[in-house]
C-alpha cells in the first residue's frame, strides 16, 4: 500500500471579523524584495487556533528547532475565530517580507472556506511546504467484530447500525461521512456529531454508537487499550499510527484522500520572494530531521512528513476544487 480547534462564531461575528481580512487584503499587492540578509528581526508565526489544539502543538514542538537551524527567533501567535479563517486572513494580509507566516491544514480550513463563501481568495498565498499529515480513520467496539470497510458498509446497507458518529456538523469529519454515503453506499440514518474526539471516542466504547471517525492520534489510546480497534484508515497514504489499517482503496472502494486526511501546510503571504520562501522551507525541513522533534514524533504518533511548496499548493487546491465537486455544500451551508 502506496504511504505518501475551530472556534464557533455567529455569521454576524464572522462576516465582520473576514470582511477586515479581505480588505486588508487588497493592500497587500506590491512586491516587497528582499534586501539584506534574512533573517534580521525576529519572526512570527501565526497558528488560526486555540492553544492547545494540534496545529499549536506541531507549532510548539517544530518552531522552536526552525529557530534553531536560522539562529533567529521565532515568536508564536495564536489567533483563533471565525472558524480558523481569521488567523489564516492574517497570514495572506501580512507584509510580503518573510516576517510573518503560519500554517492551516487543507481540507478543515478549506471547508470552513466554501462553506462561509468569502470574497477572498484562500489561495492567493504563498505556499512554503507540508511538515505532517494527520489521516482520519473509522473505529469501532470490538464487541461488532467489524472485518474492514465492506463489511461495514454491508451492516449499514442491512440496517443493523443506523448511527453513524463524529465530530460537529459541517466540519471535515460530518463531510466525510457525506461522501461515504454518497460514494459507498454507507447508508446510516443518523450522523451523531459530538463537541470532540473525546466525547465521541468514549461514545464508541460504552457501545452509544457502533463506530466513530476521527483521527488516527487522537484513537490511538483507545485502540492500544483494546476499546476500539480500526476498521478503515480514509487515506490512501495509510497511516504510521496503524499500518496494518485498511484504506478505502484497498478494500475497493474509490479513494477519498481530498476529504480524508489533513496535509498540515505552511504558507507565507502574496508576492513574498521566492528566496525567503526556500531560506524558510530548508530550516523546516532541517527542524523536521532533528532528535527533538523525531523523538516526539515517535513517543507520540504525531507523524511529520516534510513536502515541498509544490504538495502545499496541490492539498490546498485540490480542496478548493474538488469538494464543491462531490458534496453538495448548499446543503451543509442549510
Amino acid at each position: 500500500m502506496a504511504r505518501d480547534n475551530n472556534v464557533a462564531t455567529t455569521r454576524r461575528g464572522f462576516i465582520t471579523t473576514a470582511g477586515a481580512g479581505a480588505a486588508a487584503l487588497a493592500g497587500c499587492s506590491s512586491l516587497q524584495p528582499s534586501s539584506g540578509e534574512y533573517p534580521s528581526q525576529n519572526i512570527t508565526y501565526i497558528v488560526p487556533f486555540s492553544q492547545g489544539g494540534g496545529t499549536d502543538t506541531y507549532a510548539r514542538k517544530i518552531m522552536p528547532q526552525v529557530s534553531n537551524e536560522m539562529d533567529n527567533g521565532i515568536a508564536i501567535e495564536n489567533v483563533p475565530g471565525a472558524a480558523s479563517l481569521k488567523g489564516t486572513a492574517e497570514i495572506l494580509r501580512a507584509k510580503p517580507d518573510g516576517y510573518t507566516f503560519g500554517g492551516f491544514n487543507p481540507p478543515s480550513t478549506p471547508i470552513s472556506y466554501l462553506v462561509y463563501q468569502l470574497e477572498w481568495d484562500i489561495t492567493s498565498g504563498m505556499p512554503v511546504c507540508t511538515y505532517a499529515r494527520t489521516p482520519y480513520g473509522i473505529f469501532a467496539n470490538p464487541e461488532h467484530n467489524i472485518e474492514g470497510l465492506k463489511d461495514l458498509v454491508e451492516r449499514y446497507q442491512s440496517g443493523e447500525f443506523t448511527k453513524f458518529a463524529g465530530l460537529g456538523r459541517g466540519g471535515i469529519v460530518n463531510l466525510a461521512a457525506i461522501a461515504m454515503k454518497n460514494e459507498y453506499d454507507l447508508n446510516y440514518e443518523q450522523y451523531v456529531a459530538y463537541d470532540g474526539a473525546g466525547p465521541a471516542i468514549k461514545a464508541a466504547v460504552s457501545g452509544e454508537v457502533p463506530v466513530v471517525a476521527t483521527t488516527d492520534t487522537a484513537a490511538q489510546s483507545a485502540v492500544e487499550s483494546g476499546d476500539l480497534e480500526a476498521v478503515s484508515i480514509l487515506s490512501s497514504d495509510g497511516s504510521s499510527v496503524f499500518p496494518e489499517a485498511q484504506s478505502p482503496s484497498d478494500a475497493g472502494f474509490s479513494s477519498i484522500d481530498y476529504i480524508g486526511q489533513l496535509t498540515r501546510c505552511m504558507f507565507l503571504p502574496a508576492e513574498t520572494p521566492t528566496d525567503i520562501r526556500d531560506t524558510l522551507a530548508e530550516s523546516i525541513k532541517a527542524a523536521l530531521q532533528t532528535d527533538e522533534v523525531q523523538t516526539w514524533s515517535e513517543e507520540t504518533g504525531n507523524a511529520v512528513e516534510y513536502g515541498s511548496h509544490e504538495r502545499a499548493k496541490k492539498a490546498l487546491e485540490d480542496s478548493i476544487n474538488t469538494i464543491p465537486d462531490r458534496i453538495d455544500m448548499s446543503k451543509i451551508r442549510s
